[in-house]
């Protein structure tokens, strides 16, 4: 579906289809970023962080434009970026201790640059996990590097980090992948879904070493990975969970773990077009535009306006949208993101490091809008990417001579409205977390935004797409009673690390009883989500 604006000038916005772009002249866009830079996952120098969204020069110029067979081209993980360029060549920046931007050394780099052991293979999709990578080819191959010692990146396991992408699972034919905290999925042109790595967490039931087929997952259009639970959606519509489930996010009503797929039958009666999952939480997309999601509810991040932090085991519908059609949406770590088909970017949850893009770092229960410099007259976002702690996001500029798409506006009627947010301010954010994050607000807010850096987007710039544990519940779901913190079951060690990871430090790797441990904090993304995807497989192309 496309979106029309008849007044101010005219303009279109492609929110579903990458190909529409595909088809169009070059048009000028411009990627904003937003949250943790620490490692440099934003791409931004001098700065570790970002409460509103801010220019990435360094990708200025980049032709990020979606082809077609080509998902979303720009995936956020825990602390590393990627993006897919027009031509097939794959991007990389952030945090690097176990060669998790692939360039082939160990130490972060915070300017976007081209992957040189994948120059000549052709990129179509990319997914970035606890702290290792994949990428498909255009011809069904899967690459990966990054940490593998839970044998995640699929290849040698007596290696521990693979600093240069390598060919795994050679025998199969993929056309998607997707990356958790220390597992990994790969979905066949067949509708056959593979798994290996270790995707249980601290229950170790099972590390796969050797690559194999998920069984009672046939005929699968589309797979997303949270920490250590698995979503896929199949031709007939029917949305599929297995793993840990801790807070509900498998959507079965319970908190029992799953070792092989089960169908989420409270989605039996929508049209279920895309899933995505964050760190400990789960949203599917329906055709006919509703966002459902469940899971985890700390910090807001489902957005049902709930500050209790209650946790949902069965798909809720996000009425705070209602009004608005999404098209696109994203999980990151603790924050969800959608867009519409008129072109708006809505965002809740955690507002730690400025994540939410708002300007503060108060929690959000509800969506709230996320706005740009010059408002939606001058911008319309076309593509959103939630990582751990941080977002990226895709916008195209108005021209009052011609829209986005090639298109007339009277081609598809409709209009951009101003929002007016129905939310009062106490009721849409949360009252922080006490001293030390007022502290933390008050010395971020002090940083000087240089307004060039939120506006500035040169003539040249030519890009037409975007990639990018058990808890008492009563019956209806909710949580009876909070846990003791709010830091996930990942591993024996994982107390520590978490707690060390929500200070804000991720720290090195850590040897432990003589063994490598990583940390693996909550905060996970994934890539966004879209009905595209979905239609895309179900033609049955790669």
């Amino acid at each position: 579906m496309l979106a029309s604006a008849t007044s101010p000038p005219s303009s279109v916005v492609s929110s579903v289809v990458a190909p529409e772009y595909v088809r169009s002249p070059p048009v000028e866009c411009v990627v904003y970023g937003w949250g943790a830079n620490e490692d440099g996952q934003l791409g931004l120098d001098g700065v570790d962080s970002a409460v509103a969204p801010r220019v990435i020069e360094s990708l200025l110029g980049a032709r990020l434009r979606g082809r077609d067979g080509v998902r979303c081209p720009l995936v956020g993980g825990s602390r590393v970026s990627l993006a897919i360029c027009a031509d097939g060549k794959i991007w990389s920046w952030g945090w690097n201790e176990r060669g998790t931007i692939g360039n082939g050394q160990r130490g972060g780099d915070r300017k976007p640059r081209e992957i040189a052991a994948l120059k000549g293979v052709r990129i179509v999709q990319a997914a970035v996990g606890g702290w290792h990578c994949l990428a498909v080819t255009e011809n069904n191959r899967v690459y990966a590097w990054g940490g593998n010692e839970y044998f995640q990146c699929g290849v040698n396991e007596e290696e521990k980090n693979i600093v240069k992408p390598t060919i795994c699972v050679p025998h199969l034919q993929v056309k998607q992948v997707a990356c958790g905290g220390m597992h990994s999925l790969a979905l066949t042109t067949s509708g056959e879904v593979w798994t290996w790595g270790e995707p249980w967490g601290e229950f170790k039931l099972q590390k796969e070493k050797h690559p194999r087929p998920v069984v009672g997952a046939t005929d699968i259009l589309q797979i997303a990975c949270g920490a250590f639970h698995n979503l896929a959606l199949d031709r007939d519509g029917h949305v599929l969970t297995w793993g840990t489930n801790d807070y509900g996010q498998l959507g079965n009503g319970s908190t029992s773990y799953q070792t092989t797929p089960k169908r989420v039958v409270d989605l039996d009666d929508v049209q279920v077009s895309d899933v995505g999952a964050g760190g400990w939480h789960s949203i599917a997309l329906t055709k006919e535009g509703d966002l459902y999601i469940w899971g985890r509810g700390e910090y807001g991040r489902l957005g049902l306006g709930d500050a209790s932090g209650a946790s949902r085991r069965r798909p809720q519908k996000v009425k705070g949208l209602e009004g608005h059609r999404i098209v696109q949406a994203a999980a990151g770590g603790s924050h969800t993101a959608c867009l519409t088909d008129q072109g708006r970017m809505f965002i809740w949850g955690r507002g730690s490091f400025g994540r939410l893009g708002t300007g503060s770092l108060k929690d959000t229960y509800r969506p709230c809008e996320v706005s740009l410099p010059g408002g939606h007259w001058r911008w319309k976002v076309i593509a959103i990417c939630c990582g751990g702690r941080h977002c990226l996001c895709l916008v195209l500029p108005v021209n009052e001579d011609r829209d986005s798409s090639g298109l007339s506006p009277s081609d598809h009627g409709g209009s951009v409205r101003d929002y007016e947010s129905s939310y009062s301010e106490d009721t849409n954010t949360g009252e922080g977390n006490g001293l030390d994050e007022q502290m933390e607000e008050r010395d971020l807010l002090s940083q000087q935004v240089d307004a060039s850096d939120l506006a500035y987007l040169p003539d040249h710039i030519g890009v037409t797409a975007f990639a990018g544990v058990s808890r008492p519940v009563d019956v209806i779901g909710e949580e009876t009673a909070r846990p003791p913190d709010h830091l996930p079951s990942v591993s024996p060690f994982s107390r520590l690390d978490m707690a060390e990871a929500e200070a804000g430090w991720m720290g090195p790797p850590i040897k432990r009883d003589g063994q490598l441990r990583e940390p693996v904090s909550e905060e996970l993304g994934n890539p966004m989500i879209g009905p595209q995807f979905a239609r895309h497989h179900a033609a049955g192309t790669s």
